[in-house]
């Protein structure tokens, strides 16, 4: 069975695909063309993309988006109501305000995280089934799919080769892994991802983990960081603080059958303390 493999750039980072199948070239085209249409329909680094119409149209009016990015929405406001985790699709404006990751990244004065922390409640993000639309009730509200996209993409690019009758590839995301089948057609010998050491530089690996037609996420406050005045601060904010999560986790690695479930449960997981992140697992 031949197999093909493709390399570009998108949504900011390298995403590889791997498969082996007769069509395999064609397949792989197909996979680019999706993930492109998500990258264009998911973004908030767009002004015109689907999404930012419902981030533009926050306290003016509902607006219809299509059954896909309306199931997404729906998934990830469940898991952001709950307040004993951090996970939260609503924090766009904090994340405008420190630009982390950004070359304008900055430390925001306490007024202007303050002026943010009334609109970063999930409560205020209102779904009508019958119409597919979403309504954020507050002016200045912004959805942030940064913590749950890219594993949604991954899941929806497996169910497509599935459905094409792959049988043994890999899809990575910028570090968002989604395995199908074994790592060789006649051969029972699982994928062997690494995870990233959080506190080494950017290729040392602390662990190789065997994968089966299954997915692994790593979130880190390394991914993304900014000193200011010899203080360093990571990406992965607080809606109640508004500022960077106060904890003693390096770093998250969920193994899961849904690359999606990895993603939010990898940022639902950054609690104070590993206990506590242990205690709150699914």
């Amino acid at each position: 069975m031949p197999s093909y493999k493709t390399r570009f750039q998108m949504m900011g980072t390298f995403i590889d695909l791997m498969i082996h199948h007769q069509n395999g070239e064609q397949l792989l085209k197909e996979c680019y063309l999706q993930l492109q249409d998500f990258a264009e329909r998911f973004t908030v680094n767009e002004p015109n993309s689907e999404l930012m119409r419902v981030n533009h149209n926050a306290g003016i009016r509902p607006v219809r988006v299509k059954p896909d990015l309306y199931q997404l929405l729906k998934k990830a406001q469940t898991v952001s109501v709950d307040s004993n985790n951090p996970f939260n699709i609503a924090i766009g404006p904090l994340i405008k305000t420190w630009r982390i990751g950004f070359k304008d990244a900055k430390l925001p004065s306490d007024s202007e995280i303050n002026d943010k922390l009334n609109i970063v409640d999930p409560e205020h993000i209102v779904f009508n089934d019958e119409y597919q639309s979403v309504f954020l009730t507050k002016q200045g509200m912004q959805i942030d799919l940064g913590a749950i996209a890219k594993g949604y993409f991954a899941d929806c690019i497996k169910h497509y080769l599935l459905s094409q009758n792959v049988k043994s590839g890999y899809i990575n995301l910028g570090g968002n892994v989604v395995t199908i089948g074994y790592a060789e057609v006649d051969s029972p010998k699982a994928w062997n991802v690494g995870i990233q050491d959080p506190l080494s530089p950017r290729g040392k690996i602390c662990r190789v983990v065997p994968l089966y037609n299954q997915s692994m996420v790593t979130s880190g406050v390394n991914e993304r960081s900014f000193k200011h005045n010899g203080i360093q601060y990571h990406h992965l904010l607080d809606a109640k603080t508004g500022r960077p999560i106060n904890t003693n986790i390096a770093s998250i690695t969920i193994i899961s059958d849904l690359s999606v479930d990895g993603e939010i449960w990898s940022t639902a997981g950054f609690l104070s303390c590993i206990d506590s992140a242990l205690s709150n697992r699914v």
